[in-house]
């Protein structure tokens, strides 16, 4: 009787233990790349058909060694060096021109021939937001 409760209690405690795997979660849920790009800062990009980023999303890491930050703003110069980190001036096209749209955050878009790149701002850089016009997301 000890040996059968043993090996009943050593499944109903090893089982749960064994926790989700990667390959679990991924059955389960979309999966993402995300990058860090520099402390407390990430970008997740999408890619068109063919595997060209399509589309970059950057924007402060939420979740920290020690727990969670909700500030959730990048100082507005290190946003527009992270830009140009990510899409130099050279690639982005001709300049366009700029609008800017506010109810309680601004959006300000910056249109170039080959990019839009957009800053949703509030009391701080909060998104940015880049997509290649002449590349599709799938």
């Amino acid at each position: 009787m000890t040996k059968a409760f043993l090996a009943a209690f050593s499944v109903l405690v090893c089982i749960p233990a064994a926790g989700q795997t990667s390959a679990d979660l991924a059955k389960k849920y979309p999966h993402h790349e995300v990058y860090a790009l520099e402390p407390g800062v990430q970008m997740a990009p999408k890619f068109d058909s063919t595997g060209r980023v399509c589309e970059m999303q950057v924007e402060q890491t939420r979740f920290v060694k020690d727990g969670v930050d909700l500030s959730y703003r990048i100082d507005e110069r290190k946003a527009f060096s992270i830009i140009d980190g990510l899409v130099p001036v050279s690639e982005r096209g001709a300049k366009l021109g700029t609008s800017e749209e506010c109810m309680g955050v601004c959006q300000t878009t910056y249109q170039y021939s080959n990019v839009a790149i957009s800053i949703v701002s509030g009391g701080g850089t909060r998104l940015v937001r880049i997509k290649w016009r002449n590349r599709s997301c799938s």
